[in-house]
């Protein structure tokens, strides 16, 4: 009876163990993070430009393609150094959400 608890209570140590592991290890890691923060900054920017697109602002607009525009070298340059550091699923998931942004933008600099 006593070697049955004592299995068990190394049991329930050993899943409480691995359920920590798991709750530590399956958190958001910091460099999806900083891609991911970039990608909304590159789509805040975006909606800006398209505000300047809709109000005829030239000069906003001229400006703001500058910006959205060092966003592909930001990008490349990201994802060069965060290659080895990130699963390729999410990187290639990160990589389609740039590009659909990217088209967005191409989309609204062929209407102006």
């Amino acid at each position: 009876m006593l070697r049955i608890k004592s299995n068990l209570n190394w049991f329930i140590l050993l899943l409480a163990m691995i359920g920590l592991v798991f709750v530590i290890g399956c958190g958001g890691s910091e460099d999806k993070l900083k891609m991911t923060g970039l990608l909304q900054e590159f789509s805040k920017t975006l909606d800006e430009y398209s505000d300047a697109v809709t109000k005829a602002d030239a000069a906003k607009k001229a400006e703001i393609e500058g910006k959205l525009n060092s966003y592909e070298h930001k990008w490349s340059a990201m994802k060069m150094q965060m290659a080895d550091k990130i699963t390729p699923q999410v990187l290639d998931e990160l990589d389609n959400e740039y590009h659909k942004i990217e088209n967005k933008y191409k989309t609204l600099a062929g209407k102006s």
